[in-house]
């Protein structure tokens, strides 16, 4: 019984092991999906995720430079008016652009 467990639980950490990598490439390549970021996020959230000066995010969405840290993504770019695709292509640019400064993925 154990070594079945413990060869289900190699299988399934082997098996997220392998999807982060695989994404890991992908994001490398320079391939950023729109699908990665998702509307609940925060930007102070999204700053700290992918390493993302808040204030370049902010002036990215066209937002306040403080205030209401709790909107989220979907939230500021309803605010705004911008179509979320277009907005969300908007900060993956920012996270590609701030990953190739510190030579790291995002």
């Amino acid at each position: 019984m154990a070594l079945v467990l413990g060869a289900l639980l190699v299988t399934f950490f082997g098996a997220r092991a392998w999807h982060q990598w695989t994404y890991a490439q992908r994001v490398a390549s320079g391939e950023v999906h729109v699908q990665t970021l998702r509307g609940w996020m925060t930007l102070s959230y999204i700053a700290r995720v992918y390493h993302v000066p808040e204030a370049e995010l902010r002036a990215a969405l066209g937002a306040p430079s403080t205030g209401f840290d709790e909107r989220s993504l979907k939230d500021w770019l309803a605010q705004s008016g911008t179509d979320p695709v277009e907005g969300r292509r908007r900060v993956e640019a920012l996270i590609l652009q701030a990953s190739a400064r510190q030579g790291t993925p995002p």
